[in-house]
């Protein structure tokens, strides 16, 4: 069941979401003054928990992608120290052929 502009003006629970706000401050509600009116009234509508729920994931999705990163430049360093060990075992192998 659908309620008109006016039942939901009157409710203080009414709640529109921000695509009507914006709707309604570019002037494509001008038609209906008293729905309008009722989106002007109206306090911005929370995120639904399945929005939320999505928002979490993402963020975990992120940590993961971050940790991911900071494992990638610690085994990098990681080879880079054994790269410059060898590099050293190396010269000190052709110093000691020398003598």
């Amino acid at each position: 069941m659908k309620k008109g502009p006016m039942k939901m003006a009157k409710k203080s629970a009414a709640k529109f979401n921000k695509g009507l706000k914006a709707a309604s401050a570019a002037g494509k509600l001008d038609e209906n003054p008293k729905f309008k009116a009722a989106v002007d009234k109206a306090s911005v509508a929370k995120m639904k928990k399945a929005a939320m729920k999505l928002k979490k994931e993402e963020k975990s999705v992120m940590t993961m992608k971050k940790s991911a990163m900071k494992m990638k430049k610690q085994s990098m360093a990681m080879m880079k120290k054994a790269a410059m060990k060898m590099k050293k075992v190396s010269a000190m192998k052709m110093k000691m052929k020398k003598k």
